[in-house]
């Protein structure tokens, strides 16, 4: 009975000598790791000292929640560095202008129209893109700063050349900040990380205010927010969207202003998790008029009966608003990306009430594709014969659409229709695999 124990003691040594123990990879011993069961691409980030955003982009992870046991990540030896000093960033291999821009915390368009980009599809690795926003603001002189009065509920504005910050800990901007800056502009992505070495990642709020001299008019404020924001315009609170929430959301308000200076307010807070904040606002016109939408019709309009091209656009341009008969103007467009303001986009077309058929054939994956229009004033998108985004209406200014489809791989037709009213007109059409 003693051999057969020692024989059991024996084997059972020699085992767990040659047993491979799973272990972590010391964060300076390799370029990979091995996802073990229960971890979240959030400890395995903090593990090494990573942002998630980086180590998603690094593996090409759209989905931070989806990780699966044996999964092999690279590990990035280095966080890359596109942007220098100067606030130039240089285009990395993958890049496009709109991941850029969400990576950056910057507004697309700012950024195109700032390097003087017209297709926003075509960029190229090497290319140095100019940051908006990047030129540090003026250092404000101190200032004496007199105590709120108890019955104020919110800081006295100080007139500065951009916006005063009162940074708070906690989620009320209220009472005493912990410290108070100037931020040239209010277009922040914080992302999980703290807007300043005083203040907590989560749990903290700011109040902006600003004195502004407005020509007066209608004018639409927006606010992109995660998590809570108000906009005040002279102690009115006009936008109340005071909860948390995730992802981001963008609200707008229009409001009609008497021209001189008002005070303006933007309050803020992030709850946990990432932290965006981005105001902006622009001037719609005089007043306020309903615009006429031109009815839609019940079948998208049928595209001609000829070979698409799929180098370029087959552009059909209408005198009317409905794309109705036959085209005045029939043309080549490279890309769907125009800026007219009230000037004719082709030979025979009036500056105002006409329509734009736009078709084209192109080779896509089997994968989620965003496809995105930014119009003024009328626009809708088909795939083959899906709607993908329908906005067939006026605006006073030119706005954002953007909505995700699956698309199987192949050939595809892609057929774009727009309307201009009066005033600008203004058409761009892009899509990129998410």
């Amino acid at each position: 009975m003693r051999k057969v124990y020692l024989g059991v003691t024996l084997i059972l040594a020699m085992l767990l000598a040659v047993t491979p123990v799973v272990a972590r990879p010391a964060a300076s011993s390799g370029t990979t790791h091995v996802v073990l069961a229960g971890e979240t691409l959030f400890s395995i980030a903090r593990y090494y000292g990573l942002d998630v955003d980086t180590l998603a982009r690094a593996n090409g992870i759209v989905n931070p929640n989806v990780l699966y046991a044996g999964q092999v990540l690279v590990i990035p030896t280095e966080s890359p560095e596109p942007v220098s000093n100067g606030g130039v960033y240089i285009v990395q291999p993958g890049d496009t202008l709109l991941s850029i821009a969400l990576r950056l915390g910057v507004n697309m368009w700012d950024l195109a129209r700032l390097n003087s980009i017209f297709n926003p599809n075509t960029i190229y690795v090497g290319q140095k893109l100019v940051v908006p926003g990047t030129q540090p603001p003026p250092q404000p002189q101190p200032q004496p700063t007199a105590q709120p009065s108890p019955a104020a509920t919110r800081p006295a504005p100080t007139t500065v050349s951009g916006w005063r910050g009162a940074y708070y800990q906690g989620t009320d901007p209220t009472g005493e900040p912990l410290f108070v800056r100037t931020d040239a502009a209010i277009n922040f992505h914080w992302g999980e990380t703290s807007p300043d070495v005083r203040l907590n990642t989560d749990g903290f709020s700011v109040h902006w205010t600003r004195t502004i001299n407005f020509r007066g008019g209608v004018y639409r404020f927006q606010m992109t927010a995660d998590d809570g924001t108000r906009i005040w315009i002279d102690g009115q609170v006009v936008l109340d969207e005071w909860h948390t929430q995730q992802p981001a959301a963008t609200y707008t308000k229009d409001v009609t202003l008497t021209p001189g200076r008002h005070l303006v307010a933007v309050d803020y807070y992030d709850e946990s998790g990432t932290a965006t904040a981005q105001f902006t606002f622009r001037r719609l016109g005089d007043a306020v008029a309903p615009t006429p939408t031109p009815a839609p019709s019940a079948q998208p309009t049928a595209a001609p009966q000829t070979d698409l091209p799929g180098d370029a656009w087959l552009g059909e341009y209408f005198t009317n608003m409905e794309l109705r008969g036959q085209p005045a103007f029939t043309r080549r467009d490279p890309a769907i990306g125009f800026e007219w303001g009230s000037d004719s986009p082709a030979p025979g077309i009036p500056g105002d009430y006409f329509g734009v058929r736009w078709s084209r054939v192109a080779p896509f994956y089997a994968d989620d594709y965003i496809f995105c229009a930014r119009a003024d004033d009328g626009i809708r998108l088909y795939l083959d014969q899906q709607l993908v985004i329908d906005e067939w209406h006026s605006s006073k200014a030119d706005r954002n659409y953007c909505h995700a489809i699956d698309v199987t791989k192949g050939i595809h037709t892609i057929t774009v229709q727009y309307y201009e009213y009066e005033r600008d007109a203004l058409a761009y059409v892009w899509w990129e695999r998410h």
